[in-house]
């Protein structure tokens, strides 16, 4: 495939990337500020956010060994029409069970998109530019989590929640449809390595960014699925909300956009200063409630998160075979699965027990846990 041709597909990828993931990221952050308006309280956010991301470790796995076995793109296109069909059925979740049952489903989908938007660009970047492959991948996706909640928050207050969903099934049947016409047909990825034993044995050139990510995704599970509701409940309104989550991410976006000078750097620095950023973050977050005491902690979460999320998949990717690059990131976005999982769960708990606050510091020591481990990345790098 020539060269031009990659940067041709690249393009179209990240479009496609940028709208789905703005559908799903924009469901899922906003998705706990309508449960709470339904009644939800800390346990049951925890535990919706949990429900979601167990099913999210489970399809990531899953996603992975078939993207080994059968045609990428066509396997793409059906998780995004499966994303598209979940949104819109969001419609009728009009209790908490309901909201429960929807978000197993989204968290299947959402797994299935991401394992597969990054191996796509994986498998189609040219080995000597796959940082800066991997880093546009980011920045899609990112995009698409920075615009999202700031309308999102603004059609919710101005038309409801029906709405919000419809318009997100929108965005989703859009990224559908430019795949269907832009890239299908154009390029077949189907893995040919027979290999199937050491598949996973393989992977441990990249076991300790895997284990780094694990303290961060706890963090984000908690980002996700418990603060938009924490807000929500002190007094924000969805605008606002959105307003908080938009700011947030687009800083994770500009960072992402320095991957490059962040790997060059080195990994285990730029991971370390990512940890006291992140540490730092939730300390502040104990006090915040209200606008301005939110917004401080949740940039420098944006910028922390913003550091570990591409130097820590950079760390992967070049430590990967590319037969087992559907495995290698599978295994990478159930990490994330895991930690959001786990996250919410025992943070709903600690919060509805304890107080929000003992919940954020108790993420402070998380953010630090990941100190040894980068210290072990070097020992290696």
């Amino acid at each position: 495939m020539p060269e031009v041709d990659r940067g041709s597909l690249l393009r179209v990828l990240y479009l496609s990337i940028f709208l789905t993931s703005t559908g799903l990221g924009t469901s899922t952050f906003l998705l706990p500020v309508y449960a709470e308006t339904l009644g939800a309280t800390y346990l049951d956010l925890g535990r919706i956010g949990a429900a979601g991301n167990i099913v999210y470790f489970l399809g990531t796995i899953v996603t992975g060994l078939i993207l080994d076995r059968y045609e990428r793109v066509r396997l793409y296109l059906g998780f995004t029409l499966g994303g598209a069909a979940t949104i819109f059925l969001f419609t009728f979740a009009d209790s908490i069970h309901l909201i429960t049952v929807m978000r197993l489903l989204l968290g299947f989908f959402s797994a299935a998109f991401w394992v597969t938007a990054s191996t796509l660009t994986a498998d189609i970047s040219p080995t000597d530019k796959l940082t800066q492959s991997m880093g546009r991948y980011n920045q899609a996706w990112i995009l698409g989590f920075t615009v999202g909640p700031l309308i999102g928050g603004q059609v919710v207050n101005a038309y409801g929640y029906d709405v919000f969903f419809l318009s997100l099934t929108a965005v989703i049947a859009l990224s559908f449809i430019t795949i269907f016409l832009r890239l299908r047909g154009r390029i077949s990825l189907v893995n040919r390595s027979r290999k199937e034993h050491q598949r996973f044995d393989r992977l441990r050139g990249a076991l300790l960014g895997y284990l780094t990510l694990i303290p961060h995704t706890l963090i984000l599970g908690i980002y996700m699925a418990i603060m938009p509701g924490h807000m929500n409940a002190v007094g924000l309104t969805s605008a606002t909300i959105g307003l908080l989550i938009t700011a947030t991410n687009g800083v994770r976006g500009a960072t992402f956009m320095n991957v490059e000078r962040l790997v060059e750097w080195g990994h285990t620095r730029s991971i370390a200063v990512a940890a006291s950023i992140l540490a730092a973050s939730m300390f502040l977050t104990t006090r915040a409630s209200d606008t301005p005491s939110f917004a401080i902690p949740l940039l420098l979460y944006g910028i922390g998160s913003g550091i570990v999320t591409p130097v820590a998949l950079d760390w992967i990717t070049k430590r990967t075979p590319r037969e087992i690059l559907g495995t290698a990131m599978g295994v990478h976005e159930g990490v994330y699965g895991v930690g959001m999982c786990l996250g919410p769960l025992a943070g709903g708990f600690l919060a509805d027990t304890y107080g929000p606050s003992t919940l954020y510091m108790a993420l402070v020591g998380v953010a630090f846990v990941m100190m040894p481990l980068t210290w072990r990345m070097k020992d290696t790098g």
